[in-house]
């Protein structure tokens, strides 16, 4: 299961999915004090990951690809793409 590609896919989807939930407590919620903490919880998650992925990736996949799909996916895309199961 884990090297079939649609379960990257699925990961990948959720990851979004994750994105659109944290974006929209902030809309919904404007009077929350924490409204932001998943957002925020998001970026510095994804961020951090971002060189790591630029030392393993950095021969096969650009450095703009890198930098998109590890902030948008994390590592649902990054690791199928080390692990040769998606291209990058």
């Amino acid at each position: 299961m884990i090297h079939n590609k649609y379960f990257w896919y699925v990961l990948m989807l959720g990851a979004l999915v994750l994105w659109v939930f944290a974006v929209a407590l902030i809309c919904i919620f404007p009077e929350w004090d924490y409204k932001a903490v998943l957002f925020i919880g998001l970026i510095i998650l994804h961020g951090v990951e971002i060189p790591y992925v630029f030392n393993i990736l950095k021969k096969d996949v650009s450095t703009v690809t890198i930098a998109i799909k590890t902030f948008l996916f994390g590592f649902t895309w990054w690791l199928p793409v080390k692990k040769g199961i998606l291209q990058g």
